[in-house]
């Protein structure tokens, strides 16, 4: 190929690049009315192409999430996230120029050039994630892509930044189970802390002020990432299920469960149990789902992932994740789940599918609980409530409010006055 036809071939991928990347943020600003100017603005300038070369200058514009790093186990350990959660987790921050902002999880680096476009001219992002060679290939990403100015270090996300304090804004881009405290101490006054937390097992991208002792809640959504690694990740119990396509189920919390007999109850006779309601949307669905997790601590949740892709397996077997009853118990193991089912016009009806010798009083129990949700009017991600305290510190628990203790934090969970 001569001079010319790399000239040529060089300019078909930057139009072609620069075409799908105006395409994706007009997308993101038409089906989001509160994305802000600012953020879209990041979204048509930085190119995301360049942070994943592998799946092409087109296709790096797709509103999806790529995974660009998988473990020995074949569960992803990081990728460039979903860009309509990107933008979520962007307007929770409440960004403006000159923020002094830290990231953790570096991942592709393309968030961080994001972050450094809207605080420009004065701000300062410093990113942080625990794998050597993911900073390396964020670093040249970052140079090729012009933001050489982003600071990206190596080393262990819990520990925060403390030589580069305070910041203006932490954001965490992998999934939490627990809050380090140094997190919080690095924040200036009136900083904000963004992060997807899981609680019990369902991840929220949670926005957190301070508020007195403790921090409370600014917004909550549903989301999905990569789990941290590190002196702060989670336990987690993982389960691989062999079959035709072998899947992982990971339970919440790390809890204990008869790996054999949660097999045999996914592989035989199920019943379905119809609940009476009807939701409007996936997003609906997802809000019953989040509150019976948060409203029956005494079950586990179980969710049953693809090693290779690690996205929630399309099957009928778990389309949200299921919750488990006495899981160490072969005799009386439940598992049920939420089952989308037919329905006309703009809704669809709901059942709750059994598992397992236990599946059946699962089933009816949740069913009831999926009636009496609907009674409350129906409570979700948007109106759920977090309040966060330093561990072993007392709180006041609120009716409607379980408490999640973890190692650093109390983190007091759910829909006050409306359990």
């Amino acid at each position: 190929m001569n001079d010319h036809d790399t000239a040529g071939t060089a300019s078909t991928v930057s139009g072609t690049a620069e075409a799908a990347r105006a395409r994706m943020a007009a997308d993101l600003r038409a089906r989001s009315r509160a994305l802000s100017e600012p953020i879209q603005a990041a979204f048509a300038t930085v190119p995301r192409h360049l942070f994943v070369p592998e799946v092409g200058p087109s296709a790096a514009y797709r509103d999806e999430a790529f995974v660009i790093k998988c473990g020995p186990d074949g569960i992803p350990i990081s990728s460039s996230s979903q860009p309509a959660m990107m933008a979520i987790m962007l307007e929770q921050l409440d960004l403006r120029a000159g923020h002094r902002v830290l990231e953790i999880g570096t991942g592709s680096g393309y968030n961080a050039a994001l972050i450094s476009v809207i605080t420009a001219p004065r701000g300062k992002v410093v990113s942080i994630d625990i794998d050597l060679e993911l900073v390396e290939r964020a670093r040249s990403s970052l140079a090729a892509a012009g933001f050489s100015d982003v600071e990206v270090r190596c080393a262990d996300g819990g520990y925060g930044d403390p030589a580069g304090a305070p910041f203006d804004r932490v954001v965490v881009t992998a999934g939490v189970w627990d809050i380090a405290p140094a997190w919080f101490a690095q924040l200036a006054d009136g900083g904000r802390l963004v992060l997807p937390l899981s609680v019990r097992g369902i991840e929220l991208s949670v926005g957190l002020q301070r508020a007195g002792v403790g921090w409370h809640s600014t917004s909550a959504c549903r989301c999905g990432f990569v789990r941290m690694l590190g002196a702060f990740a989670g336990p987690q119990a993982a389960l691989r299920l062999d079959g035709e396509e072998p899947l992982i189920a990971l339970i919440s919390d790390g809890a204990a469960a008869d790996v054999s007999a949660v097999i045999a109850a996914l592989a035989g006779r199920v019943v379905d149990l119809p609940t009476g309601l009807a939701v409007t949307d996936q997003s609906e669905l997802g809000d019953l789902d989040l509150w019976l997790t948060v409203t029956e601590p005494q079950l586990d949740r179980l969710t049953v992932l693809s090693p290779v892709t690690g996205r929630v397996t399309p099957q009928p077997l778990l389309p949200l994740g299921g919750l488990l009853s006495d899981a160490t118990d072969p005799e009386h193991l439940g598992i049920a789940t939420l089952l989308p089912g037919t329905g006309g016009g703009h809704s669809v009806d709901v059942a709750v599918r059994g598992y397992g010798p236990g599946g059946l009083a699962l089933a009816e129990h949740l069913a009831a609980r999926a009636r009496w949700w609907h009674k409350l009017g129906r409570p979700g991600a948007a109106d759920i409530r977090l309040n966060v305290y330093p561990a072993g510190t007392g709180a006041e628990l609120a009716a409607g409010m379980v408490m999640l203790d973890r190692p650093s934090a109390r983190i007091a969970v759910g829909w006050p006055d409306r359990g």
